[in-house]
This record gives C-alpha cells, structure tokens and sequence, in this order.
C-alpha cells in the first residue's frame, strides 16, 4: 500500500468498508520488511568478511598475497606483471603482489557514510518544514556522493593487480586470493552504490512533486534505514581489510 493510500484512508476516518488496513500497521510491516531486507545484507556483508577473513587465515605460506607464477617488469605502484616463456625462463618463482590502497578504500566508505548522514538530515529537516521540496536538494546531495564514491570503487577495481600468463599459446589472467576477494568486495559496494542511486534519484523526484512531504515522510525513513546500513557496513568493511592485509 502506497503512502497516498494510507493518507486517503485517513481523510476518510479511516471508514472504507475494510479495503484497507489502518496506517500504523501497514508503517510497522514496512518497517519490519526493510528491517528484514537489511538483516540480510548483513548476513551477506558476513559471509563476504568470512571468506576474506578465512582465507587469509589458510594462507600461512606466504600466498596471500602472492602466486605461482613467472616474474615480471617492476610497474608503478610496486605490482608485478608474469609471463610465461618456456624458452627463457627456469622454474616458477613466487609473484608477489601489494595491498589495495588503504586511503582509497577509506574514502570510499566515509563518502558513502557521509551520504547516509545527510539523508538523514534532510529526513529531520522534511518532517519540520512546511514542503517537501527541500528535501529533495538533500536527496539529490546524498546521490551525488554516492557517484563519487562509485567512481572511486571503480577506480580501486582498476587497480587491482592483473597476472597475465602465456599457457600453450594463450593467455590466462589469474588473481591472487587477496585480489579476488577485494574484487568480490569492492563489486558488492558498487551493486549497493547503484541502488542507492536508484533510490535517492526516486526520492527527489516524488519529493519535487509533492509525493515526499512533511505528512508524508514514511518512504524516505524506509530508504534512510538502508542507506545508513550501507555507510555503516562500508567502515566495517574497510577497518578488516586494510588492518588484515598482510603477506605473511
């Protein structure tokens, strides 16, 4: 049931021969379901720090960071690029290959947090103003900054160190586990990024055509609930895998 449905059927006394339910029970099942969306999430953002957490954990070798393979040009940024030539080189040596850029990873996660918030902001400023069309400025805000921080996810895939080895006249490009799961990682954020995106562009536009407004603000909780969840699981994300990162 929409908002404009529950707001109709409070014009009305909420009288209408039982088509519709009253509003503070449709508003507790909507809470209830965003509730149940975002747990989840967290069950998924754990499982993702689990295998993170876990494979590091079985890397006691040395291979964390680092694969079998053939050593490489020294390119910027201190990653190393194999390949593979039967004619030149002996047996395989390790390759090994650096951390994401913790810095990176840490802007990413504030920018989505710093979103989250100013959602939330403009939510507290909905409910005392007299319109709902301020609140769409801060929803619009809120999804600028989250592009950003898309475009930097995208910018921390593109760095993430590739391993080309020439197999019987082909080549393969292979990851270490680290890189794979940041790679997991980091795709899961965008995918989060783009619904927000979606969400926050729904927000303004409803807000800009009255939908959205100071008695009728219960979509814009239901979406700022998610969205703080995003910014917050981003931090707790980057705390373990720029703090548990090491080779050995």
């Amino acid at each position: 049931m929409s908002v404009d449905t529950l707001n109709e059927h409070e014009q009305h006394g909420g009288h209408d021969g039982g088509h519709h339910e009253p509003p503070e029970v449709v508003d507790g099942r909507q809470r209830m379901a965003i509730w149940l969306f975002i747990g989840g999430d967290i069950i998924t953002t754990s499982a993702l720090l689990f295998t993170y957490l876990y494979l590091r954990g079985v890397n006691t070798a040395g291979h964390w960071m680092s694969m079998v393979g053939y050593p490489g040009p020294q390119l910027a940024g201190g990653h190393t690029y194999a390949y593979y030539e039967n004619a030149t080189l002996g047996n395989p040596a390790l390759v090994k290959v650096g951390t994401l850029s913790s810095s990176l990873n840490w802007e990413v996660s504030i920018l989505a947090l710093i979103s989250g918030l100013v959602l939330w902001f403009g939510e507290k400023q909905l409910k005392k103003a007299t319109s709902g069309k301020g609140f769409a400025t801060y929803a619009l805000l809120a999804t600028v900054i989250v592009a950003v921080a898309t475009a930097y996810s995208f910018k921390q895939m593109h760095s993430i160190p590739q391993i080309f080895v020439a197999v019987n006249d082909s080549q393969t490009m292979s990851y270490t586990a680290y890189d794979s799961c940041m790679m997991v990682i980091i795709g899961s954020a965008v995918l989060h990024f783009f619904i927000l995106g979606f969400l926050g562009l729904g927000l303004a536009i409803r807000s800009t055509r009255g939908v959205i407004n100071p008695t009728k603000w219960y979509q814009a909780r239901l979406v700022r609930l998610f969205w703080v969840w995003v910014g917050i699981s981003g931090i707790v994300v980057s705390a373990v895998t720029t703090t548990i990162n090491t080779i050995h």
